[in-house]
């Protein structure tokens, strides 16, 4: 299926807006996570922690199932294809495990945070959350990564693997057969 100009890009800035709003978002949650970790009492870094929950519970999701959605009608509708280069399968993997890890762990940790700290008095150990400042920095790199890849295209084409019946001298005698075929039809 190839998309035509209009449609691809229409496709194309909705894919670059998700995938920009996506990483923002887990810019903004990491900043109010890490300056939650930072502050100084429990009320203030409930107040932080409550808005991180805001952010990621509302935008994480939408986000992250839209981006990698037009990234495959990009694929899909342009010569770039879904597993014609590497980078596209390489951001593919990344964006499906990002998709999964930030909705099924990321999220939850966030809002079970904000949720453990609403009212200001008490504060979750230490521990646990500088490991989901860290998740989120991880997450967060690999969101970069992936934007990389898109700018980037490093790695070049996926060979296609020939079997027995794509021998490359059956390949020469088809090519040969086919202009001998051309040859004839013309006059």
């Amino acid at each position: 299926m190839k998309l035509p100009p209009g449609p691809r890009k229409a496709v194309l800035s909705v894919h670059v807006i998700a995938s920009a709003g996506w990483l923002g978002v887990h810019a903004g949650v990491l900043t109010l996570l890490a300056a939650g970790l930072a502050a100084e009492g429990a009320a203030r870094a409930g107040e932080l922690y409550g808005a991180a929950a805001t952010l990621a519970g509302t935008l994480v999701l939408p986000l992250s199932l839209l981006a990698p959605a037009s990234g495959l009608l990009c694929a899909l509708g342009t010569p770039w294809g879904l597993f014609r280069h590497y980078w596209v399968a390489a951001k593919l993997a990344l964006t499906l495990v990002l998709v999964v890890g930030s909705n099924i762990r990321l999220v939850p940790g966030v809002v079970a945070l904000a949720a453990d700290t609403e009212g200001g008095t008490v504060l979750p150990a230490y521990a646990d959350r500088l490991s989901l400042v860290v998740a989120l920095s991880v997450a967060l790199a690999v969101l970069c990564a992936a934007s990389v890849l898109s700018s980037a295209k490093p790695f070049g084409r996926i060979r296609r693997r020939r079997g027995p019946a794509d021998s490359p001298a059956d390949s020469t005698a088809e090519r040969a057969g086919a202009r001998t075929r051309a040859g004839a039809a013309s006059p």
